[in-house]
């Protein structure tokens, strides 16, 4: 395919099951040598589009391609082009970790080297004659991805990595992302965890209920996430009593119950909020901020506002 034809396109893709409408009708494309994150709550279409991109699930109507092919004709083809880890890795227990990496080796024309270079890659060298029925979730986590990356494909998809990661983990994840980013590979995966999807992402697409709420570059999601991140703050008083000092300083939708009061605001005014809170006479005991609300960036893209949406 020309270099500059997306590695990935889908084309009105959409799936049912039965009368469940998994994925609503979905048009994306995903450049060569992109990292791309699917976001969203638990059961919004993240891992139904990630199966379907890589065969394990058929399209109800439109179509999927992959570097140009057609995954529902040729898919045999497609699948030499990718590596797929999924969001639960399991494996044979009655097998080492050694055995089931020779294994793949010898599937995919490996050479026997490359075993104890993922091996230690992924810190599993002294496990690696255990059998993987001993392993905890971590590590079977830690083996799928060694599989995966046995060979260089152009193509990685990964449902939920960091799952069972520690943050060890995760921090060794993530430069192993960007090492293949950076030798081309178009890596494509799902979390429901923001602030560890940016780090890797170029760009973000939020599924929520099976709907594309929001297509973004990662700068302008990090700006709707912290319009859409709350302040609760609890109060050594009522909070009704300071909803105008806090609105005169940024904060928006406000919801006060008893002592507690929680508000929208962008993170350069959250602590001028606080201040005018104190101003008038309110004494803050505690406050944090929750994770962004799914729903709000639902409701605000069937109202249209604030989208973003943009394929470039």
């Amino acid at each position: 395919m020309p270099e500059g034809s997306p590695m990935i396109r889908l084309e009105a893709f959409e799936k049912r099951y039965g009368k469940v409408e998994a994925v609503k009708p979905l048009d994306l494309e995903i450049g060569r040598g992109e990292s791309f994150a699917f976001l969203g709550p638990n059961g919004g279409g993240k891992t139904t589009v990630l199966r379907a991109l890589v065969g394990l699930h058929a399209p109800t109507s439109g179509r999927i391609l992959i570097d140009g092919e057609d995954i529902a004709k040729a898919p045999d083809k497609v699948r030499k082009l990718l590596s797929y880890v999924p969001q639960r890795v399991t494996m044979p227990g009655q097998l080492t970790a050694r055995e089931i990496l020779n294994l793949f080796t010898n599937l995919r024309g490996v050479t026997p080297k490359r075993v104890d270079e993922v091996l230690d890659l992924f810190e599993l060298t002294d496990d690696s004659d255990r059998l993987t029925v001993e392993y905890s979730g971590g590590m079977l986590q830690r083996l799928g991805l060694a599989v995966a990356l046995l060979e260089e494909v152009p193509l990685l998809v990964l449902d939920e990595p960091s799952l069972n990661l520690d943050p060890l983990g995760i921090a060794r994840l993530h430069e192993l992302l960007a090492q293949l980013r950076e030798k081309g590979s178009t890596i494509v995966f799902s979390s429901h965890i923001v602030h560890s999807a940016v780090q890797l992402a170029d760009r973000v697409a939020v599924l929520v209920e099976g709907k594309l709420a929001r297509l973004e570059n990662v700068p302008t999601f990090m700006t709707t996430v912290a319009r859409q991140t709350r302040v609760r703050v609890i109060l050594g008083g009522p909070a009704e009593s300071v909803v105008d000092a806090a609105q005169k300083a940024g904060a928006s939708k406000c919801r006060c119950d008893g002592s507690e009061l929680s508000f929208a605001a962008l993170p350069r005014q959250r602590l001028e909020v606080i201040q005018a809170i104190q101003s008038v006479g309110g004494i803050v005991e505690e406050f944090h901020t929750e994770p962004p609300d799914w729903d709000a960036l639902v409701r605000d893209h069937a109202n249209g506002r604030d989208l973003g949406v943009n394929n470039g």
